[in-house]
């Protein structure tokens, strides 16, 4: 099976490592990583318990679902569903709103902030993000001219 990697997080992935693959049909299956190795642009993935050309197609366009603890995180680093639902405050100490969204533009993450009907595209760029505490619930910025109009 060859996969495309969605996350920089990928290369953790080792053998014998359990991962759940979501079918394009939307079947669930717990499988363990017996290979797995660079292939092009993706990685070619070898699982315990598939051994025929038959049972590999069962596979095919599975989503590979990993445990959120399985995987580190680098400092600064953060889940998408740890941002949402951050209330976002400005350096200032005024309101932004609350994280709705976040949309990975591929240069940078982009928090989506509403706040009674408004919106605002707030880059995860440093900056602007001066502070994340998830423990607080808060997201601290340094407003760019413009970003808050």
């Amino acid at each position: 099976m060859t996969a495309l990697p969605l996350s920089h997080k990928f290369h953790q992935l080792a053998p014998d490592s359990v991962v759940e693959l979501v079918t394009p049909g939307g079947a669930s299956v717990r499988k363990r990583i017996r290979n797995i190795r660079p292939v092009g642009r993706g990685y070619g993935i070898s699982f315990e318990d598939v051994g025929t050309p038959e049972q590999a197609l069962a596979l095919r366009g599975a989503l590979i679902m990993v445990p959120r603890d399985s995987l580190v995180m680098d400092e600064g680093e953060y889940w998408c569903d740890d941002i949402i639902g951050l209330s976002v405050v400005t350096t200032e100490g005024g309101r932004v709103g609350i994280v709705t969204e976040v949309i990975s533009t591929g240069g940078n993450d982009v928090y989506v902030v509403e706040n009674h009907g408004r919106e605002f595209l707030i880059p995860a760029i440093r900056d602007v993000i001066v502070d994340i505490s998830i423990r607080d619930g808060r997201i601290t910025i340094r407003a760019m001219e413009g970003m808050l109009d």
